[in-house]
């Protein structure tokens, strides 16, 4: 075997050292609410919310579809990365809703990591972080978002991917967690609170046509940044 093989030997065998495996596959999870407010039966919170979401996962985008059960249908939100954009897609809707993923929606207050604050999810002990938000917008519903996040390092997600995935400051989680979440706590004060836990975890291949927004035969609107 001459130099140049071995070099090239050599070299393919130090990447295989240093890649790193990102997940990639399906997550379903249930969803639970409680209601914090006399007038909002958890029965509308289903309907508006959905109960079961769907992730399709890739190292630099993933996929959201919820079973929403009102008068706009499966909602769909396609979190391109790689080309920082968001597509919401609504089952009964003729158009697209398109807007930045470095758009914020809410004020980020405290994100850190809980110690000796953990879940056994699926079999695995799963650590958690703290996550708090508020709206400062006067006429928002919510005044203060109160989440508690456990997440599963086994499934690690590509921290440099979410660095500009501004929108619901995934930004910020993955930055802490760099895996995915397996179970969200949230309180949306003064209004509800609701409990995503994941029930299947599917390491697969996820197909690119599911990114295709084309593939919809819908018009696209363009929401503003801000």
């Amino acid at each position: 075997m001459n130099r140049f093989y071995l070099s090239l030997l050599f070299a393919c065998l130090l990447t295989s050292c240093f890649a790193q495996d990102y997940f990639e596959g399906e997550v379903h999870f249930k969803t639970t609410y409680q209601s914090l407010h006399p007038n909002l039966p958890e029965e509308l919170l289903v309907q508006e919310f959905g109960d079961t979401l769907v992730g399709y996962v890739q190292e630099h985008r993933y996929i959201m579809q919820t079973n929403l059960k009102g008068s706009t249908g499966q909602a769909t939100m396609l979190m391109l990365m790689d080309e920082n954009l968001i597509y919401v897609i609504m089952e009964k809707s003729d158009t697209i809703l398109r807007y930045p993923m470095d758009r914020v929606e809410e004020e980020l207050l405290t994100i850190h990591k809980i110690q000796d604050d953990t879940k056994v999810i699926l079999g695995d002990e799963c650590p958690s972080v703290m996550f708090n938000t508020k709206d400062p917008d006067p006429k928002s519903p919510f005044t203060l978002s109160i989440g508690k996040y456990y997440y599963n390092p086994k499934y690690k997600l590509n921290k440099q991917s979410y660095a500009n995935h501004y929108s619901g400051h995934w930004n910020a989680i993955i930055n802490e967690t760099g895996a995915i979440c397996v179970r969200n706590e949230v309180r949306r004060e003064p209004l509800y609170t609701s409990v995503m836990e994941a029930f299947a975890i599917i390491p697969k291949e996820v197909p690119d046509e599911l990114f295709d927004v084309n593939s919809y035969n819908k018009v696209i609107v363009d929401l503003p940044a801000e």
